[in-house]
């Protein structure tokens, strides 16, 4: 619910589930313009970098040992002392020369009786032994001590309890290759200092809470994150009865289908197979759990965003401790870098974006100074084929000159920031920062006074009802299709029906979600499409980026959460379900807030380790720097003595196709 998993922006927990690659963009109905941009809470908008909640354990989980069968009889053998020596007994009272008799018969009998005593406690030792016995031999020791890919949850199988979920070696193992493989694949492309052919519990990184640990321990702790995650959303839906849809269900079906026809492909058996790709002792029922948990925790996680709405107090309070995240200030720049390792690189960069600053009075000027002041990026560019020629680089960079920076922006010198946001400085001045970290000197111009992000903001859920054609959809066009009116008045007689069905109803809003669900004709609203939106909803849509109909409801000042409607566009009839019409940073500051919520949530499911169960699971191995496959990793089972070479799949099926 934070930013920890904003991996991409497809489908919530296909995202998770098949681990497709986005260009982060959101899809709308191509076929007939209804387009916008819009926001819409993905269960991971952060796999590695990609999910929607941060996720971190609970201090208590931290500190749980883990409890083996040794452990117990230790316990039970600690308790029966105290029991025998409590500090409450007292000493043995003094007797008188003339009672010791009587005091040795007293003792006898004592001591008789505690042998008595004892006695139900061997009997029943000696019986749970027998049965132990008898259990072992009837289904073998190998079936309590050893992993197995069927996810049976023996002792030896079971790597985590999440809350009351148990998590066996197989899917801890797939989680953690897929985790390992998302942050192999960033490194490739250098967003990570991360060395796959060197070993990482040398390499040191930042976790998500600033803390400085090994590459080793992050790709631990985020496949826990991740496993609490989803197992607490899981639990949650499970005891709040939800269920997969049909289209879940479908899709499940056609995972394993595929699976099994992909092992087969291969010559092996599906549980060889499925194991070689996504981890040691993860099988078919491992990925066909898998799927089930993530689908529920997806479906759960879209019910508790609308049960758990935070009211005006708790977002002004938000608001009122982190008002520098939402105020803002309107800033022109040109970077201008440097050679770090030449002496005079910086002097000289220095010297030129002074001159240049001189030169400019407002954002015209700053634009005109591209061609000169950025030369070396602009061949740079071209040199690479991303751009026709340099005319064409510096128009595309003045077109990108102008930012909106927040106070808390950290991309900035923190020595620019004050400058930017303070009362002495003047709208057009310019002046210029040295970004020594970075090798960038920066010409900066002020366009504009601090103020907070509020713009209108508004978010609707919608029903659209599409009157039903004759003519034969083309979707490559692009142009809205006639129809007559006997298909209108077809139309506008569904819609009515819909909204008559959900005023008998609980008049709720998760209600009004599912009948979207059902109905709706705008597919990319909701869990049909690949946008991630679910239920209709459409949020933080600014001004202008619907249709006249639309926007006009949606941004009428009488509108109250919760009022309900029929409008007419071009496209059909639209069911319309009114959220809210607030500031943009209201609106930001709502969704931090449920963010919050959501990781309090999560931290609820305590997390604790079987140590010596999780001595078997992977963990990542170098690479060897001699091989040239990008895709190739190597994994150590700490508890095996041979390595698994194979790369875990980004995907559960090789070109499954985007629900």
């Amino acid at each position: 619910m934070s930013d920890k998993y904003k991996d991409t922006n497809t489908d919530e927990l296909e995202e998770e589930l098949e681990t497709e690659k986005s260009d982060g963009s959101v899809k709308y109905e191509e076929n007939d313009n209804w387009e916008f941009e819009a926001t819409a809470h993905t269960l991971e908008n952060t796999v590695v970098e990609n999910d929607e909640f941060e996720i971190i354990l609970p201090d208590s989980a931290s500190e749980e040992k883990t409890v083996t069968a040794a452990d117990e009889d230790e316990k039970e053998e600690k308790e029966d002392s105290k029991k025998e020596s409590s500090k409450y007994e007292t000493r043995e009272r003094p007797v008188a020369k003339d009672d010791k008799e009587d005091d040795s018969k007293a003792k006898a009998e004592k001591q008789s009786s505690k042998g008595k005593s004892n006695m139900p406690k061997i009997i029943c030792g000696v019986l749970v032994s027998l049965i132990v016995i008898v259990v072992l031999s009837v289904f073998g020791w190998r079936y309590y001590t050893l992993p197995n890919t069927d996810e049976k949850m023996n002792y030896g199988n079971v790597a985590l309890v999440v809350g009351e979920e148990e998590v066996s070696i197989g899917m801890y193992n797939y989680y953690y290759n897929s985790i390992y493989q998302n942050y192999a694949q960033y490194a490739q492309q250098g967003y990570y200092q991360l060395d796959t052919t060197k070993d990482f519990t040398k390499q040191k990184t930042t976790n998500a809470k600033g803390k400085e640990v090994t590459w080793a321990q992050l790709f631990k702790d985020d496949t826990v994150d991740r496993l609490q995650y989803i197992l607490a959303l899981y639990h949650a839906g499970v005891e709040n009865g939800v269920e997969l849809t049909s289209d879940q269900k479908k899709s499940i079906k056609e995972n394993i289908k595929e699976l099994k026809s992909s092992a087969s492909d291969s010559d092996m058996s599906v549980d060889e197979y499925i194991s070689e790709q996504y981890g040691e002792y993860c099988g078919l029922a491992t990925i066909e759990k898998m799927l089930t948990q993530a689908y529920i925790a997806n479906n759960y996680y879209r019910q508790f965003l609308i049960e758990n709405k935070p009211t005006e107090k708790e977002v002004n309070a938000y608001f009122k401790k982190n008002k520098d995240d939402y105020t803002q200030v309107k800033v022109g720049y040109i970077p201008i870098p440097y050679n770090a390792d030449d002496g005079t690189a910086r002097a000289e960069a220095e010297k030129n974006a002074k001159n240049y600053a001189k030169k400019v009075k407002n954002i015209d000027d700053l634009k005109l100074l591209v061609p000169k002041a950025c030369k070396e990026l602009i061949d740079q560019y071209v040199a690479a084929g991303q751009y026709e020629d340099a005319d064409a680089c510096a128009e595309a960079i003045a077109g990108m000159l102008e930012i909106d920076i927040v106070q808390s922006d950290t991309s900035f010198p923190s020595e620019a920031k004050e400058w930017l946001f303070s009362s002495k400085t003047k709208v057009n001045q310019t002046t210029t920062f040295t970004d020594a970290d970075n090798a960038v000197v920066y010409i900066l111009l002020k366009m504009s006074e601090p103020s907070l992000k509020d713009d209108e903001t508004y978010s609707v859920r919608h029903i659209l009802i599409k009157p039903e054609s004759d003519e034969k959809s083309d979707e490559s066009s692009k142009s809205t299709p006639k129809y007559t009116k006997e298909q209108w008045a077809a139309a506008k007689k569904k819609a009515d029906k819909i909204l008559k069905e959900y005023k008998k109803g609980d008049k709720k809003e998760l209600n009004f979600a599912f009948l979207a669900e059902k109905y709706s004709d705008d597919t990319e609203s909701t869990s049909k499409g690949s946008s991630g939106m679910y239920g209709g909803l459409y949020e933080g849509v600014t001004l202008g980026q619907m249709v006249q109909s639309f926007e006009k409801w949606a941004t009428d000042k009488s509108r109250k959460y919760g009022d309900t409607g029929i409008v007419k566009s071009d496209f059909g009839y639209h069911i319309m379900y009114f959220v809210e019409d607030v500031p943009y940073y209201y609106h930001e500051c709502a969704e931090a807030v449920i963010n919050d919520k959501g990781d309090d949530f999560v931290k609820e499911a305590v997390v604790k380790e079987h140590a010596s169960v999780m001595k078997k699971t992977t963990v990542a191995k170098p690479e060897k720097a001699e091989e040239t496959d990008d895709s190739a990793q190597q994994y150590a089972n700490t508890g095996d003595a041979e390595a698994q070479t194979e790369a875990a799949s980004e995907e559960v099926v090789e070109g499954e196709d985007d629900e």
